[in-house]
Formats: C-alpha cells, sequence, structure tokens
C-alpha cells in the first residue's frame, strides 16, 4: 500500500484525535462495551470508563504496533499492542471516530489477512 503524505497526515490527526479523546458513534460505546463483556473479552462489571482506558493504553503504547486496515477505498488505522497481558486491536476512522477495539482470538492469523497492511511501529511512523 503507497502512503502518500496527505494520507500520512490524515493517520497522524486520527491517531492524535484518538489517544486524547474518543469519539464513538451515536450509540455505539454501549453497544461495543456489551459485545467485548458478552464474548468475554471483559469482565461483566467492566464500566466504558475502563473500556476507554484500555482503548487510550492501546493508542498510547510505547511499542505499539500500526496496521491500516484496507475496505474498498477506505482506509482504517489500526493500532495494535498488549494491554493486560493480551494484545488488542483498536481500528479508528481517518476522521478518528472509533470504530471497534478487541483482542482478537489467533493475532498472528487475523492480522495475515490481505487487508491489513503492516505500516510500522506507532512511534516511529509518528516521528518520521
Amino acid at each position: 500500500m503507497l502512503i502518500t503524505q496527505s494520507l500520512k497526515t490524515q493517520i497522524i490527526k486520527a491517531i492524535k484525535l484518538a489517544q486524547n479523546r474518543l469519539i464513538w458513534k451515536p450509540g455505539k460505546d454501549i453497544k461495543h462495551l456489551t459485545k467485548r463483556i458478552q464474548l468475554r473479552h471483559l469482565s461483566p462489571n467492566t464500566t466504558l470508563a475502563e473500556y476507554e482506558r484500555l482503548i487510550y493504553q492501546v493508542f498510547n503504547q510505547p511499542k505499539a504496533q500500526l496496521y491500516l486496515f484496507q475496505w474498498g477505498s477506505t482506509v482504517y488505522p489500526t493500532v495494535v499492542a498488549i494491554v493486560e497481558n493480551r494484545l488488542w486491536l483498536v481500528m479508528i476512522g481517518l476522521d478518528g471516530v472509533m470504530e471497534t477495539a478487541f483482542p482478537p482470538t489467533d493475532p498472528d492469523d487475523y492480522l495475515a489477512d490481505p487487508a491489513y497492511f503492516y505500516v510500522d511501529l506507532l512511534e516511529v511512523f509518528q516521528n518520521e
């Protein structure tokens, strides 16, 4: 995947926004939390604030990995990092709005999907 300067600027802007403030589509925050609890990715008493703290930890891990997920012509920055001994994947839109956050069952297999393109460590990408 070719990352133009324009795309890089959009990715960095979206990630910086998400590192400081999570924006959910209306009603999706509770829906995502409920789904993660139902799938036992989170404990039954996890609050939205705790789930969001976990997401912030992914975005702010020094060794977080940056992938781009491409669906048609749309690109979604995806940050992957270990939090609480579990690998979590957090996907946002180029507008910085949350798409999803979850721990893939088999991360290697999941990220081997050709729709995912490995870019670099997040801190390297942001500081190039």
